[in-house]
């Protein structure tokens, strides 16, 4: 058995030849010293990529991680919501080419665009300085960062 260790993590494994199948739910590929090389997982497929990882959904959105910066690709939100309303400092909402375009500033700075279409779908979101999770339903929760240690996207 060979064992890697990293900043207090212990991934132990048995070799195993090339292309080896591994049955199962989920699969990670390590190589010969250890290092990761891809994972499969619920459908999931999380890969190495130049500078950082990249994680695909199955629906095919990608979110990329490359050198601490946080970029998500091919994402259709079902719908954006915010955390805590005692955080929006102001509202605004417009129309451009029958699209809704809704704006909300934060409170110490950071904002959200969010264009809807006439249907109600999602058709850009874009925002600054903020915190957001992203739920498996593809609902987006946003909030203002309150600490400096916050990971601002």
């Amino acid at each position: 058995m060979s064992k890697f260790e990293s900043d207090d993590i212990t991934i132990a494994f048995d070799p195993t030849p090339p292309e080896a199948e591994v049955k199962g739910k989920s699969i990670v590929q390590l190589d010969s010293q250890g290092n990761f090389i891809e994972a499969h997982s619920h459908g999931s497929f999380v890969e190495k990529i130049e500078g950082g990882m990249r994680l695909t959904r199955p629906d095919g959105a990608t979110m990329n991680l490359i050198d601490g910066n946080v970029t998500i690709e091919n994402l259709v939100p079902k719908s954006v919501g915010i955390l805590d309303l005692s955080d929006v400092e102001s509202f605004a909402v417009r129309t451009v080419n029958k699209a809704r375009i809704y704006r909300i500033d934060f409170f110490g700075g950071g904002h959200i665009e969010v264009a809807y279409s006439q249907d109600g779908q999602v058709l850009k979101y874009t925002g600054r300085s903020l915190k957001q999770t992203l739920t498996q339903d593809n609902e987006i929760i946003v909030s203002r960062l309150h600490a400096a240690g916050d990971q601002v996207y």
